[in-house]
């Protein structure tokens, strides 16, 4: 949306014009189930259908893998659309005139400043590829990559280039343009003549008075793409001698280096067509898998893999292999990986190649058809973990196996499904001769090593013992609205046992409130991962309610609640009591003693307010 925002009014239109289950039935084939239509699920492979549709909540949701969102979120999921371009997709389907907003004075001037950043990356890899590509000055980047056998279809593809050894190349080309030299330098591109030693000033006598000068020197230039084909940094590999051999781009507004995976603008669509991606640790490597065919593939950026790289993947694919390098660097990053899988839900394999050898020389010495065949093979990174631990312990003596089932089951219990969660403790068990039934234990009785955020969940939480009246009360207010402002009035919501069902129940009421009515699509909007999983949960289940029976049991489950609060609150104020007569002098019991005078008369009171009439 290059010229303004959609107006809120104007989401709200398409919202209300469009149809889910008409855009659902374009990817899926639905059978109606009640008041639902069930389907294969096509964001993750499964047998028996567990992908539901509700046209009355306009929303979509999936038991099997948890994806679920209103109509935009599908076609974000299923086309690869931004918000903006669902939201044109499906304007253009119902016949509506998009109208956007004027963005605010902040807005405008945020947008245009990246509007510039762009350009300005643009600019520079303009003349990086022309120097590789058309210059004589490029003749020692184009030799080098021809001795390292990249291909010039690889060279137009990925747009290299090459920065010659001069100091200023770059800062004139920027001048020339009319480019503010200070945002080339926040994306990384100059640095100021100030920094370098006097050696250098001599040097560079010839940069202008505002004295910068290149920082990407002698390089081979790699731009790196986000998903829009926009130019967001720059890595560089020294031609020749001389350390550091690899720099990037220094962090800025638009690049992320634990968010952004080389080569991905070219490799979400063969990711998609493949239902696989194959993850390497360098720019030669990735290029080296492109020219050989196997454009489903991208690469790490000078980091660790994040979760938020294997977010953006599972929008393509949920079966990663990653190809790490055999030396004990490569293995150690083989397993850190492994649990950020576990908890995305992703199957992650590793190829571990010959030792000395990485994916670019591997695939160059003809061994094209060796690599597929480790691709197939790949090893799933869980058993790689195993056996690493296997081989790290001795599974023969009892200090061993203690050290293998405390590493193994705190690895095991990030695995979400149960059904392979039970798989591998049986084979745990096995390998070590030891009882299932005590590896379990382990599970149960280990704090986790480290704690997931709310918002990080996938799934819906740990299943807990909700209180069932809480659990009815919210369950009225998804399927019966017009029960939210007596529910509000009672103000029985703060008085909640679960903190997740206060959560999402003050959620639907803060929207009730505000709309007038339950939207759900504001609601999957604005709730977390775990409780848009709960609310899914009870929206696609029938009410089973009828009209004459819903404010009874609406009344019985306040009363049912405020009565296991009182009990409550009473045992927690004679524990206090207890405590303050145990201490010498009982000091402030005769406030505590007037506080109980004060419950039993409220008690007594609700109790004769609640005793049917006549």
């Amino acid at each position: 949306m290059a010229n303004g925002f959609l107006s809120e009014e104007k989401i709200s239109e398409i919202r209300d014009r469009a149809s889910i289950l008409e855009v659902v039935s374009d990817y899926v084939s639905l059978k109606k189930t009640g008041r639902n239509h069930k389907g294969l699920c096509p964001f993750h492979s499964e047998k028996t259908p567990s992908f539901m549709v509700n046209e009355e909540k306009q929303i979509f949701h999936c038991f099997g893998c948890g994806e679920g969102g209103d109509v935009f979120a599908f076609l974000m999921k299923t086309g690869h659309f931004s918000f903006p371009e669902a939201a044109e997709e499906l304007a253009k389907r119902y016949g509506i005139k998009l109208l956007r907003r004027e963005p605010s004075p902040l807005e405008k001037k945020e947008m245009a400043k990246r509007e510039v950043l762009f350009r300005i990356n643009q600019t520079a890899s303009d003349y990086f590829h022309d120097l590789l590509t058309q210059k004589r000055e490029g003749e020692a980047g184009r030799k080098y990559l021809s001795q390292r056998s990249v291909s010039e279809q690889i060279i137009r593809e990925h747009r290299l280039g090459y920065s010659p050894e001069r100091w200023d190349g770059l800062v004139q080309r920027l001048i020339e343009k009319k480019v503010p030299l200070e945002l080339a330098r926040e994306l990384g591109l100059i640095l100021p003549k100030k920094k370098v030693g006097d050696s250098t000033l001599r040097e560079s006598r010839r940069l202008d008075s505002t004295s910068w000068y290149d920082a990407f020197r002698k390089r081979i230039i790699f731009p790196i793409f986000d998903l829009h084909q926009r130019i967001v940094g720059f890595g560089g590999r020294l031609v020749g001698e001389g350390e550091p051999k690899y720099i990037n781009s220094s962090e800025s507004s638009l690049y992320h280096k634990g968010e952004v995976l080389y080569g991905l603008q070219a490799a979400r669509r063969y990711a998609s067509e493949r239902d696989g991606v194959i993850i390497v640790e360098g720019y030669f490597d990735l290029l080296t898998l492109h020219q050989y065919g196997l454009k489903h593939s991208v690469a790490m950026l000078g980091t660790a893999l994040t979760a938020k790289h294997i977010r953006t993947l599972r929008r393509y694919t949920k079966n990663v292999i990653t190809v790490f390098d055999p030396d004990p660097a490569g293995i150690q990053a083989a397993l850190r990986a492994l649990p950020l899988f576990l908890e995305e839900e992703v199957t992650g394999k590793a190829v571990l190649l010959p030792e000395g050898e990485d994916p670019d020389t591997f695939l160059k010495k003809g061994n094209l058809e060796g690599f597929e065949k480790r691709l197939a093979e790949a090893i799933p990174l869980i058993d790689f973990f195993f056996e690493w631990l296997m081989k790290t312990h001795d599974p023969k003596s009892i200090d061993g196996k203690v050290s293998i089932a405390k590493e193994g089951m705190a690895m095991i219990r990030r695995i979400p499904e149960k059904i392979r969660k039970d798989f591998y403790v049986r084979a745990m068990a096995e390998r070590l001769d030891i009882k299932e039934s005590g590896l379990y234990e382990m599970i149960r009785s280990t704090p986790r090593e480290r704690a997931r955020p709310a918002e990080d969940l996938k799934k819906k939480p740990p299943e807990e013992s909700l209180p069932k009246s809480e659990e009815i009360v919210v369950r009225l207010m998804v399927h019966h609205p017009e029960l939210i402002p007596t529910i509000s009035g009672e103000r029985i919501l703060d008085e909640f046992e679960s903190p997740l069902l206060k959560r999402l129940g003050q959620g639907l009421e803060g929207i009730f409130q505000k709309k007038g009515k339950l939207d759900f699509t504001e609601a999957l909007e604005g709730f977390n991962e775990g409780l848009k999983e709960r609310l899914c949960e009870y929206a696609f289940q029938e009410s089973g309610v009828e009209g004459d029976q819903r404010e009874r049991i609406l009344k019985d489950c306040i009363e049912k609640i405020r009565r296991r609060k009182s009990k409550k609150d009473e045992s927690d104020l004679l524990r206090r009591i207890k405590e303050a007569e145990r201490q010498k002098g009982g000091g402030g019991i005769e406030a505590l003693l007037m506080e109980r005078q004060e419950m039993a008369k409220r008690e007594k009171g609700r109790l004769k307010g609640s005793l049917p009439k006549g």
